[in-house]
Parts: C-alpha cells; sequence; structure tokens
C-alpha cells in the first residue's frame, strides 16, 4: 500500500513539474535571467501589398502589457507608431503614402514601460504609376450584330499583369444600364440578346498584380460601337456562271440573288429563286465557282458572312466544303485573304468568317473550292460584309 501510494505521489510531482515547464516555456521569450521583460512578439504575421500602401495584420497573443507597436523600414531610417487596444485580439496597421518599390518591414510591439519585442521581420511591395502605366484593356477583337444580338469577340487575355476580369457596360432594349463581368480565363464569345441596336458600348479591364494585394488596379474605359452588315445596295456582282432559265421553273439564278437579303421562295419574294446557283443546263461547269463583288467603296474586312439556302429543294445546306476570300482595288490582281473549311454544313444561319487584315479593299471575291460529296454544282443565298467603311 505504502509503495502505492509513494508512486502516485511520484506520478503527480511530475505532472506539477511538467505543467511549470510548459508554463515557463510560454513566458520564456519574454524573461531574460537578468530581469528583463519582452513583450510579446507579434504572432501569424502578415503582410498585404497595395496602391501605395502596405497593410500589416497579427495577432495581438495573450500579452496584456502591450500597447503600442513600432513599425521601421529603410534600414530603421524610417518608422511609424502606432497605439494598440488591448481589447482587441487582431492587430490591423496600414502604411500608406509609400514610394513604389520592395519593402522590408521591421515590427516590434511595446508595453507601457518601453519594454520591446523580439523583432519581426516582414517582407511586401508597393505599386504605383509605374505599375498603372503597365496595364491595359483586355483587346476586343470584334463586336457585332448578328440579328440583333451583340456578339463580342475578345483577344486571349495577357494575365501576366494580374488580370483578373473585364467589364462590359451597355444599354438594353429599354434604354437601361448593364454590366457584363468577363472572367480573364474566358475566351468563349459573349453573346448579348438585349442590346440597344445603334447604342455605344464601353469596357474596362480590373487588375491584382499579386495574391496578397489589397487593391483593385482598372484601366480608362474603351468606347465602341459594334459593327452592322455594311450596306449592300449600291453592290454590284458577277459569278463564274449561273442558271439563266431552269432554276426551279422561275427564271434564273443570277448572282445578284445573294445581296437581296432573302433566302427562301416566299410571296415576298414573288415566287423566285432568291439563291445564286451555278449553271446546270447546257454546259456545266464544275468546280472551282467563284462570286465576285465590287463594293464601290473601300471597307476593312472583319468578317464574311455566308448564308445557304434555306428551300423545299435543298436539305444538305451549303454545296461546298471550303472556300477562299481575295481582295482587291481593281477587280483584276486579287490578293488571297483567307481559306476556310465550311463551319456547319446544315446550319441556314449566317455563318462569320473572320478576316484578319490591315488593308482595305474595294471589291473582294469568294472562291468555292471544292464540294461535299464530289458535287459539280455551287449554290449560295445570301453574301454580305462585316467591316468599316474607309472615307
Amino acid at each position: 500500500m505504502k509503495k502505492i501510494i509513494n508512486l502516485s505521489f511520484l506520478l503527480g510531482m511530475i505532472f506539477v513539474l511538467y505543467s511549470c515547464m510548459k508554463m515557463e516555456d510560454a513566458y520564456k521569450e519574454y524573461v531574460v535571467p537578468d530581469g528583463i521583460t519582452y513583450p510579446q512578439k507579434p504572432v501569424n504575421a502578415k503582410a498585404y501589398s497595395g496602391d501605395g500602401r502596405v497593410v500589416l495584420k497579427w495577432k495581438k497573443g495573450n500579452d496584456p502589457s502591450i500597447v503600442k507597436a513600432v513599425v521601421s523600414w529603410n534600414n530603421k531610417e524610417q518608422e511609424r507608431e502606432f497605439d494598440i487596444d488591448g481589447n482587441k485580439k487582431d492587430v490591423e496597421i496600414v502604411l500608406d503614402n509609400l514610394e513604389e518599390k520592395n519593402y522590408s518591414f521591421i515590427i516590434t510591439t511595446l508595453d507601457s514601460k518601453g519594454n520591446s519585442s523580439i523583432p519581426v521581420e516582414l517582407n511586401s511591395v508597393v505599386y504605383g504609376d509605374s505599375y498603372k502605366s503597365s496595364i491595359y484593356n483586355r483587346s476586343l477583337n470584334i463586336a457585332y450584330l448578328d440579328n440583333e444580338k451583340l456578339v463580342l469577340e475578345w483577344n486571349t487575355a495577357d494575365i501576366s499583369n494580374g488580370l483578373k476580369y473585364t467589364e462590359l457596360y451597355y444599354l438594353n432594349k429599354q434604354g437601361e444600364k448593364q454590366t457584363l463581368k468577363i472572367d480573364a480565363y474566358s475566351n468563349e464569345n459573349n453573346i448579348i440578346t438585349d442590346y440597344r441596336v445603334g447604342t455605344e458600348i464601353s469596357y474596362k479591364s480590373f487588375f491584382i498584380p499579386d495574391t496578397t494585394c489589397v487593391d483593385v488596379f482598372e484601366t480608362s474605359q474603351e468606347a465602341n460601337i459594334p459593327l452592322t452588315i455594311i450596306d449592300r445596295s449600291g453592290w454590284s456582282i458577277t459569278a463564274s456562271s449561273y442558271e439563266e432559265t431552269g432554276q426551279t421553273g422561275y427564271g434564273g439564278a443570277e448572282p445578284e440573288r445573294v445581296l437581296d437579303g432573302l433566302i427562301e421562295n416566299t410571296p415576298n419574294a414573288g415566287l423566285v429563286p432568291t439563291y445564286w446557283h451555278s449553271r446546270h443546263s447546257g454546259d456545266s461547269p464544275g468546280y472551282p465557282h467563284w462570286l465576285a463583288v465590287d463594293m464601290k467603296k473601300k471597307i476593312n474586312i472583319k468578317r464574311v458572312v455566308l448564308q445557304c439556302r434555306n428551300d423545299p429543294n435543298c436539305t444538305t445546306g451549303y454545296p461546298f466544303s471550303n472556300f477562299s476570300i481575295l481582295g482587291s482595288n481593281d477587280g483584276i490582281e486579287w490578293t488571297n485573304l483567307e481559306t476556310y473549311d465550311i463551319y456547319s454544313r446544315s446550319n441556314t444561319a449566317p455563318q462569320y468568317y473572320p478576316v484578319d487584315v490591315k488593308e482595305s479593299y474595294s471589291h473582294f471575291k469568294i472562291i468555292m473550292n471544292q464540294a461535299y460529296d464530289n458535287g459539280k454544282y455551287a449554290h449560295l443565298a445570301e453574301l454580305s460584309i462585316l467591316g468599316i467603311e474607309q472615307e
């Protein structure tokens, strides 16, 4: 029995000594053998970058004696002193009006007797005019109208400077200002169905240069008027061939049909074919086929717009699978601009094909290079252009 009591007493003493050691560990960073007291240093201290400023945050810890904090930088040539609220567990200090550069900050806490804690060092960066001059709006490749729907095609965002998103501003059909947020990582086209046709759109981009930055930087707004289909009323057109009399029995399928704005046989169209068709009676030429347009003025072409037949006699859509676009300023010498495969053979909606050239042309030609299914004939319902008229 005596041995059991002695063993229990020994274990109890070990526990007391261990507890004392733990308490001593908790305070030994504040007390040294000669009696000097060190207030508790900042706990979990972090620095956050910003626009002309840095924000410092830390946990105050368990030491109730702390009343101030001193932050120094530039080899202690500069420093600021801040009061610490003893009732708050979290400390937040803002150092503003700072020069744009990298910094190393030294933080010490003080008690009411002027004793200083062990210093804590934090590194951060301040952004300013130099950074602001390096950021630009995400570039808008093209904005255009597709049957009163606004289509926006953005170029790939350069995220190296911290681009996060772009905001687009536009008026809806009721005249109310709307905002659309486009993530920097999104490369999808934006299609807006409630855009008020004829009104200006604008946009600007927003940047966060690093993961610790507390400020969002924004660019100046850019304005844009969406492109619409170029007026075709003065255009003239020729073709490699066309069906003069035989097409559906209504009097031919001349190339002018692709400029009439109609895509099917309707009473409004006078029950005539509203598409061009290559000649298929008598001498029937095969591929390639072409249509050449004189626009009468120079156009910086941005999109070529095709639309296939949509009538009971044509259920397959486009007869040609590949085509080229050429430009000219005299209708004689031609420059190849782009070559494409048809996006979707059976899609009867307008299909938009991009033209990436800086030059402007008064003439353009579409050459249909090859057919689906080794076919011989070609036809097309509508041919138009999105672009910018030159003065």
